[in-house]
């Protein structure tokens, strides 16, 4: 990790000089200096690192020399941030305060140049004693060079992530997943049963979970389908949410209880209880879970023993071993050779080497998938192969250290941006989804993220994503309609990694409320600082922290502001500040002082405004702001040239933007903000605009809107939401010639009866969503004409009597949801129409008649049919109804 600090800090101060930042201060050949000598030293730390890990007296030595080469790192980055703190904070006060106030600020700088002076000569000492030692220990030049992945691969193809597909990364679990399946489908069985999988960390619990939830004969065994994950830091409350999927505000653990138990009551239910620490959690729901004799099944994984017993005494748990030899092979090439065939895909002069590999792994799924994430990124020659063999320790503990030992090698190999980036998942709740849009903006804010000229920082941070996921460090769950990845999740012992590994080299400090008064005001505390419980008052020793997270981690309940109260602008370094705070309703009045902030997200439940003082965060890049009222934003925002991301809460309440002559030109995402004059003298100059979301579009904005969408090139996704008679056909011709919009979602009533041809629509359209729209005419013969079009939802959308989908249409479409269609009553599916069609959702279309006949030519993999009526859903009805035979050949049908 010192490498990462090192790295760090070397392209902090390059960035220092090129900017000329501290040219006019008399201190740049000392940050020059600094530059070049932290550069060379980095050089000497993938060594340093490996040496440290050898144990004995030198392994001790070098392990004290890495962790005073990061602590200097650290302190190089407080004195040039301090410095530019001071600096900063004149600039913001020239013009603005009198003479007497100037001078004190003028000199305060002269002071501090001073300081900068005398620091960087202490840093120069210490620096050169570092050196001299590096050659005593006998530490060698390794170097690193800046590459975002491995092996460069085209941006058009989709990595391919073994650990989330059911059939690679199940390897060895086919008896047990049967004997699973025949306990769950068992028509003898009408009592409500819980069956349990119980195995270590790392051991394909989950993985054997998913395969049999997702199983054919599973699937069309139950109704209602739930799939809950619990870790160690649960609240009931968080669980039933998870359960009934939508909630309100006003939702306490009583009205939920019995929302959860009328939701299952209504079928067959299979619940999934998946990584369950204590048994009061099964205790608490089995109230919640009826039993009415219609063979509904709870499957519950988890690391204990007692856990399953409690939660069904009379039925022997299924307990995971580790895989055999023959297995752990056949996962381990999986891994490294995707798509191959495994008998002849590894070199034969590379078998041995592999062997050693698998053995290593002892079993371990997670060990298996993780080692050879990391050996898919090396050449397929004998000395990388070799390298790697030699790397790991030549004896490994048992159990989940094992693989806390490979992951740790794999952690190891990354270049030390990468380490950064990884270890920024720790930050994050247990099992949390994380998307990716949140890390790449934390990350720039971070400055974690390197330069490339070819390419912006968000494709940067998305291949950074990437090569974290191919090294399979990180699961990615969720990609968008352009096949990139959208969300993210870590495994429970990767994140444990995270946590030590950041606890070692001062990254991060997870605290919570257990913990003692200690790991609070230690002497050497984090760069960043993780909240998670109530605190009654925040006593934390290093002021130089980059990041602060109050109760980022605990989304639900929101915590106190109370321990914050005139201690924040004590942080003056800090790049991040997310707040997930209750008590206040106006701005936090320290946060003024915070000049260096990059990342600001508050999340409150009412905020009078968001004050002048704001302009005065001029390095500002993302600011998002939740509380479900707002009722003034001061035009001072607008003033930030850093400004890249505005991200507002969807409501009525919150007053459009007023930015009169200010600009923010690196604006790139603008999010709920209401529709207003500005959208005709203000948004036509938001040129590096890509993302957009208005509320409460008028057909008075018309004229407007449409002309200035079409002065915006860069735009990929845009969205209405609450619309009034939008006036589409404006809208659509604005977009027509422009060849980056993506993602269009229009909610609310058009001002045409129909669609607009379907040569005016933006070809490269890819994801579309029309929400009551209130069409007479059959859209089908326009959308289905779209070439790239993959994800299509219409909701209330149309009110005719008939669709129909001609012979060739739809060519990319991958899913289509048909919502509150109430007035259908025919649907056609002609010739090969939708041949790539793989999800199908029809919900609440009250009047349709029957499944569409060209559906059997539709190889889908999931049918949902959601709220139709009786005599719609008995046509269905497997074997015996008459539409039987149009959908068989689906695996995945669902019904509410």
């Amino acid at each position: 990790m010192a490498d990462a600090a090192v790295g760090f800090v070397v392209e902090k101060l390059r960035d220092v000089i090129v900017q000329e930042a501290i040219n006019l201060y008399g201190v740049r050949d000392e940050v020059e200096w600094l530059e070049r000598e932290l550069r060379r030293m980095q050089c000497f730390l993938k060594d340093a690192d490996a040496k440290k890990n050898n144990g004995g007296i030198d392994g001790e030595r070098v392990k004290n020399w890495v962790t005073e080469m990061r602590d200097l790192a650290f302190e190089a980055e407080d004195i040039i941030d301090t410095f530019m703190y001071y600096k900063l904070r004149r600039r913001e006060s020239d013009g603005c305060i009198g003479f007497i106030e100037r001078f004190t600020f003028i000199f305060d700088e002269l002071v501090s140049r001073h300081k900068v002076h005398v620091q960087i000569e202490r840093v120069k000492t210490k620096l050169l004693e570092l050196s001299r030692s590096r050659e005593v220990y006998g530490i060698s030049n390794i170097g690193e060079t800046i590459v975002t992945t491995s092996h460069p691969r085209s941006q058009n193809v989709i990595p391919i992530l073994p650990q989330l597909r059911d059939d690679i990364d199940m390897v060895g679990f086919d008896d047990e997943k049967k004997k699973i399946v025949l306990e769950l489908v068992d028509i003898n069985n009408t009592n409500q049963s819980v069956i349990s999988i119980v195995g270590m960390g790392g051991l394909g619990k989950t993985t054997l979970a998913k395969s049999v939830y997702n199983d054919l004969e599973v699937k069309r065994s139950f109704d209602i389908f739930v799939w809950v994950i619990i870790s160690q830091q649960y609240t009931i409350l968080e669980i039933l949410k998870e359960i009934l999927s939508e909630t309100s505000p006003e939702d306490t653990i009583q009205t939920l209880s019995v929302k959860v138990f009328e939701k299952l009551k209504k079928g067959k239910y299979l619940v999934v209880l998946d990584d369950v620490w204590k048994a009061d959690v099964w205790n608490e729901l089995l109230k919640v879970f009826p039993d009415i004799n219609n063979g509904s099944r709870v499957i519950i994984t988890t690391r204990f023993a007692n856990v399953a017993k409690i939660a069904n005494p009379t039925t022997k748990p299924h307990e995971l071993r580790c895989l055999d030899e023959n297995e752990s092979r056949e996962l381990f090439l999986r891994k490294v050779f995707p798509n191959q065939n495994i008998e002849t895909c590894c070199p034969t002069y590379l078998v041995d080497y592999a062997h050693q590999l698998v053995q290593r792994c002892g079993g371990l799924p997670l060990a298996l998938v993780v080692l050879g994430g990391l050996v898919s990124t090396k050449p397929q020659t004998k000395d990388a192969w070799r390298k790697v063999v030699e790397n790991m320790k030549g004896q490994f503990v048992e159990g989940g250290e094992r693989c806390l030992e490979i992951i740790a090698l794999s952690y190891n190999d990354l270049p030390y941006y990468l380490k950064s980036c990884f270890l920024y998942f720790g930050c994050f709740k247990e099992d949390m989804t994380i998307s990716a849009e949140t890390l790449i903006r934390l990350w720039l804010a971070e400055g974690f993220l390197p330069a490339k000229n070819i390419k912006t920082t968000e494709e940067i941070g998305l291949d950074c994503l990437e090569e974290l996921a191919q090294r399979s460090l990180i699961q990615v769950t969720d990609r968008k309609y352009d096949d990139s990845a959208n969300e993210f999740r870590i495994h429970d012992l990767l994140r444990d990694v995270c946590i030590r590994e950041a606890k070692e080299n001062r990254y991060f400090e997870v605290y919570n409320n257990n913990d003692n008064v200690d790991s609070m005001t230690m002497s050497n505390a984090a760069r960043r600082l993780v909240v998670c419980n109530k605190i009654d008052i925040l006593n934390y020793s290093n002021l130089m922290s980059r990041g602060l997270f109050y109760g980022v981690v605990g989304i639900i309940n929101h915590l106190a502001f109370s321990a914050l109260k005139g201690q924040l602008d004590r942080f003056k370094l800090l790049r991040v500040l997310c707040l997930y705070t209750s008590g206040i309703s106006e701005f936090p009045s320290e946060i003024k002082s915070l000049i260096h902030l990059r990342y600001l997200e508050l999340h409150i439940l009412r905020l009078k405004e968001v004050p002048s003082w704001i302009g005065h965060l001029r390095n500002l890049q993302t600011f998002i702001v939740f509380p479900t009222v707002v009722y003034n934003i001061s035009d001072s925002l607008w003033t930030i040239d850093n400004l890249r991301h505005v991200d507002l809460p969807c409501t009525k309440w919150v007053p459009p933007p007023n930015m009169g002559n200010n600009v923010p030109k690196n604006l790139q995402t603008l999010k709920g903000v209401n529709a207003g004059s500005w959208i005709k003298n203000t948004l036509p100059k938001l040129t590096n605009l890509c993302k957009l979301k208005i509320h409460r579009v008028c057909y008075y904005h018309a004229d407007a809107l449409s002309s200035s969408l079409q002065k915006l090139g860069r735009l990929v996704s845009f969205t209405i939401h609450y619309g009034q008679k939008i006036p589409l056909d404006n809208i659509i011709t604005a977009f027509s010639n422009q060849h980056c919009l993506k993602d269009l979602y229009l909610d609310g009533s058009l001002s045409c009866e129909q669609l607009p041809h379907n040569d005016v629509f933006p070809q490269q359209l890819m994801k579309l969503d029309l929400l009551d729209s209130g069409l007479e005419q059959d859209p089908m013969a326009t959308l289905e004409k779209l070439p790239y079009l993959k994800y299509l939802r219409l909701h209330r959308a149309y009110r005719g009597k008939q669709m129909i989908c001609s012979a060739t249409g739809f060519p990319q479409l991958l899913s289509l949801i048909i919502e509150n269609l109430e007035e259908l009553e025919e649907w056609q599916i002609q010739g090969k129409a939708m041949s790539c069609l793989k999800s199908l959702k029809i919900q609440e279309c009250k009047r349709l008649k029957m499944i569409p006949e060209g559906l059997r030519n539709v190889l889908l993999d999931q049918l949902k049919l959601d709220y139709m009526f009786r005599e719609f859903v008995s046509r269905t009805k497997e074997n015996t109804g008459e539409d039987w035979y149009k959908i068989q050949h689906v695996p995945n049908i669902s019904f509410i």
